[in-house]
């Protein structure tokens, strides 16, 4: 550049430090106030997404049972032994447990020490399923249709089931395909419910649509326990 000159393309394109204006920080008031509305949306959306969670927790309670009752259904036809349903009442633990009679056992070892459903005793503990509903679900209702050929299942149930608690009467699952006629009821903590039902000819089950338990009460009749 020669001496004396103006270099005017430098002088517009470059700002002088003086004139530029630093970028302040977030002030206390501007954190405080945004921590306020995150409070505000998460307190309105939290009730919601609660009652979605609960809404499917319900829902694959009523799924849970639907695949159990399909499980005990084939286990029964493949091994030739009764399948046995119970579930605790007002609680959430529900077993399948084979049904073995004390000939059957006998034939087998007759050696063995028999014990409960006439199984050995060792095998007692291991051919028990027990499993439980999920969290905040329980058994609010249902019913089984009495069957003669599960007078035996159950007249032993109430005699050596004493101890354990209350259980419902037992749900049957044969060799043959078929089933107890049969129904639950599972809600949750809001009192909404659905009812799986259990057909006993084809040994199938279907869920229901979620309602109130109340009305789901409401509609059984006394000793129905088919739709």
């Amino acid at each position: 550049m020669p001496h004396g000159r103006l270099n005017l393309a430098s002088l517009s394109c470059e700002r002088p430090l003086w004139g530029r204006r630093a970028r302040g920080a977030f002030s206390l008031v501007e954190m405080m106030a945004v921590l306020a509305i995150m409070v505000v949306a998460g307190a309105i959306a939290m009730p919601a997404m609660m009652g979605s969670l609960r809404a499917q927790r319900l829902k694959s309670a009523g799924e849970t049972m639907r695949v159990e009752w399909a499980r005990a259904h084939v286990k029964a036809m493949k091994t030739g032994r009764i399948q046995v349903f119970r579930y605790e009442l007002a609680g959430n633990k529900f077993t399948v447990q084979p049904w073995l009679a004390a000939d059957d056992a006998t034939e087998g070892n007759p050696g063995t020490t028999v014990q409960g459903f006439g199984v050995p005793m060792t095998d007692v503990a291991e051919d028990m399923d027990t499993k439980e509903l999920p969290e905040g679900v329980t058994f609010a209702g249902g019913d089984a249709k009495f069957d003669a050929r599960a007078y035996e299942v159950e007249d032993f149930m109430q005699q050596n089931n004493a101890a354990e608690g209350q259980w419902s009467r037992p749900i049957l699952f044969y060799p043959d395909g078929s089933a107890t006629d049969a129904f639950v009821i599972v809600a949750n903590e809001k009192q909404a419910a659905v009812r799986v039902q259990l057909r006993g000819l084809t040994g199938t089950s279907a869920v229901g649509e979620q309602t109130q338990l109340e009305d789901l009460q409401a509609a059984v009749l006394p000793g129905e326990v088919q739709p």
